[in-house]
């Protein structure tokens, strides 16, 4: 008969730990970080670059590309399903396309210079990328699958990083051509181009809308200390805050799809590991702990299914 009991006792001490655990998990789900989407970077932990994903709950990430040639700069498409990045596996450096689990690769651009910042549109209709001209680079659009290739900026200055509006109306990118890096928009056919931040000591970098459309969030970079700093602000410029305290490097943020968390690089732990922080309660998670480098991050907008 104790012994009945003993096992009952058991069984229901498994029941409470399963509860608590279940109720643990709701309250993580419920502190403003999107800790159940994967978050797909770049890291040369396996002696060069590669893409990987990293799935919530998961200690390790998984290798998408598994290539000798550098990959690099993965791009997520808005749907989750395909992933745009970098790679130099067949000379120089083009964008490619995969699927979310690294099948299928195909090359989509044939550059003979190289090809930088590949982004999708909202519609996953177009890929944004930049070329590099060594003296400048110009910001082009193309079709999904490569076609149709057209030029949106034409200045002796680097122009990269573009990203379109969540509305499709304006193309957000950073420009040396006053000297620093500033934060300008243009309209989707390239004309109109308009600064609409700069800061007279220091760069602002890696800019990129909510997809909200109501913000933009920015590095803002001290380039004699080596320094960043996150800083979110309003669509037009005006609002302007910073997210991450100063000291270290913290840079090339990207949104989350509710508009109210971002992830991003940072060497605040003495190595370039990848960050999530929510906007407005929550310091910042880490998300990646190894001794190679982890950047370049992208949330995954699917939800994950058992």
């Amino acid at each position: 008969m104790r012994k009945l009991k003993k096992r009952s006792l058991t069984k229901q001490s498994r029941i409470n730990m399963n509860f608590l655990f279940l109720l643990g998990f709701l309250l993580s789900s419920q502190s403003g970080f999107d800790l159940n989407l994967p978050i797909v970077f770049y890291s040369d932990r396996t002696g060069n670059s590669e893409i990987f994903i990293q799935y919530p709950g998961k200690a390790e990430p998984i290798n998408l590309t598994n290539s000798p040639a550098q990959d690099l700069c993965p791009a997520v498409s808005p749907d989750g399903k395909r992933i745009a990045f970098l790679s130099d596996r067949r000379g120089f450096q083009n964008v490619f396309v995969m699927e979310k689990d690294g099948n299928n690769v195909a090359q989509i651009t044939e550059s003979d210079v190289v090809i930088q910042h590949p982004s999708w549109s909202p519609d996953g209709e177009n890929i944004y990328f930049v070329k590099d001209y060594n003296s400048r680079t110009e910001i082009w659009v193309m079709n999904a699958d490569g076609s149709n290739p057209k030029r949106l900026t034409a200045n002796q200055c680097r122009d990269v990083r573009p990203f379109l509006s969540p509305d499709g109306s304006k193309v957000l990118f950073m420009s040396n051509r006053n000297g620093r890096f500033e934060a300008y928009i243009m309209d989707q056919n390239g004309s109109s181009q308009q600064m609409i931040k700069n800061n007279e000591n220091y760069h602002i970098v890696f800019p990129i809308w909510s997809p909200d459309g109501k913000k933009i969030a920015y590095s803002l970079t001290n380039e004699k200390n080596l320094t960043a700093e996150i800083h979110i602000m309003n669509s037009d410029g005006s609002g302007d805050v910073a997210i991450t305290n100063p000291g270290r490097i913290n840079e090339n943020p990207c949104w989350s799809p509710d508009s109210k968390s971002i992830t991003f690089q940072s060497d605040r732990d003495g190595n370039f590991e990848i960050y999530i922080i929510n906007i407005e309660t929550d310091g910042p998670k880490r998300i990646t702990n190894n001794s190679g480098w982890d950047g370049w991050p992208n949330f995954m907008p699917i939800e994950l299914t058992k």
